[in-house]
């Protein structure tokens, strides 16, 4: 009995079940929520529509468009276009079907093979555009009207996306449609852990030539996270064990002068700021000053950078006078870590992010070290001439 049961359970795992992450409990409740409101939202935009009724009916193929759309809002399958033509042309291709072809199930065959070629040909594979297909291929058989029946499609399709739009913008950690909102200027590439860019994730979904339901967006950021918690468990260091301990700082109010003599002086590229209790408010570097002068084609830009540098005599300036005016802060993106904080969100900040240098606090949030860039590419290297002995040894 027991030799059965487990050959059973095999079986079931092999064969019967996908290997799919679980949605936590907390996304249920989200996917929930989203789909009560979603379909609410998506009835009552078929109720006000100034159509005959016949036309506003709810079609059946947008229930599952909803476990799509309120469920995997983040999925290329429920993107707009994924939607307007993963429905509209199985609909469109399933009346004509339905009209033209005989005997009927030859209509139905037709309708829903020839929707899943137009949807792959043009990019908007959604599932529910079968149901589509044979929804307009039996209303076409049965005599109903043409352009009440699309009325009806477009008007079905309208209003969950409208739905969709309204909802999903209003639960955190969703937006949608996935392309929004729009950025005004171009994103810069970020390279992950391993060297992999957009490009190569591009090529190797061609390689598989299968259709996967996650965008490159996505899976590039499953990767770098992989990577990331890939390299924090090979590399078991924090924060603490790498930094720089008791680092050179200045406070909001040191004059720029200061702080760049203090960069030269010490071959700094990065200064942290702190206020009067040591708490870490944020980093200065020399990008910070260079970002402030002023670019003057009748100057030279030592002369420009001094300019910046030399204290105004005057009470009112139209220009930076202290480290607090240049500096990047917490508002501004600046990422501070903790001494228990793995080196991984070190090599994510410095790498990743760009960032100069990373600031490490104590559990007060005072100031207990820095790490820069030059730190971590020696802990790497270190790291990795470790393991080479090691592999040696064995």
């Amino acid at each position: 009995m027991n030799a059965l049961h487990l050959a059973l359970t095999r079986f079931a795992r092999r064969y019967l079940f996908a290997d799919a992450a679980p949605l936590s409990a907390t996304e249920r409740w989200r996917s929930t929520v989203a789909a009560l409101l979603g379909v609410l939202i998506y009835e009552g935009v078929l109720f006000v529509v100034p159509v005959p009724a016949e036309a506003k009916r709810l079609l059946a193929p947008l229930g599952a468009t909803s476990v799509i759309l309120f469920t995997l809002p983040h999925s290329p399958l429920a993107q707009p276009w994924s939607v307007i033509g993963g429905l509209m042309l199985p609909a469109l291709v399933g009346f004509a079907c339905g009209q033209w072809a005989a005997p009927g199930y030859l209509a139905l065959g037709l309708a829903v093979a020839i929707s899943v070629w137009l949807m792959g040909w043009l990019r908007c594979i959604h599932p529910p555009g079968g149901a589509m297909a044979l929804v307009m291929a039996s209303a076409a058989t049965q005599g109903l009207d043409a352009a009440t029946s699309f009325t009806a499609a477009g008007w079905n399709i309208t209003a969950i996306l409208i739905a969709a739009t309204a909802v999903n913008n209003l639960i955190p950690g969703r937006r949608y449609p996935l392309c929004s909102p729009a950025v005004a200027t171009p994103r810069q590439q970020r390279r992950s852990p391993a060297g992999i860019q957009h490009p190569d994730l591009a090529a190797a979904l061609t390689e598989i030539d299968a259709y996967l339901d996650v965008s490159e967006d996505d899976l590039a950021q499953v990767f770098q996270r992989a990577a990331r918690h890939a390299f924090h468990r090979h590399v078991l260091l924090n924060c603490g064990d790498v930094m720089e301990p008791m680092p050179l700082s200045v406070a909001f109010a040191t004059d720029l002068n200061e702080a760049w003599r203090l960069l030269n002086r010490h071959n700094r590229s990065s200064l942290p700021v702190v206020d009067r209790a040591q708490r870490v408010i944020g980093l200065v570097s020399l990008e910070d000053f260079l970002r402030h002068v002023e670019p003057d084609s009748g100057q030279r830009i030592g002369d420009n950078v001094r300019r910046l540098l030399r204290p105004t005599p005057s009470s009112h300036s139209d220009k930076p006078e202290v480290v607090g005016q240049i500096m990047l802060t917490p508002r501004e993106g600046l990422r501070i870590a903790t001494t228990d904080d793995g080196i991984a969100l070190a090599a994510d900040v410095l790498g990743q992010h760009g960032q100069p240098a990373l600031p490490v606090a104590d559990e007060t949030g005072k100031l207990a070290g820095l790490i820069t860039p030059a730190m971590m590419t020696a802990v790497l290297l270190q790291h990795e001439a470790l393991d080479y002995v090691r592999g040696d040894a064995d």
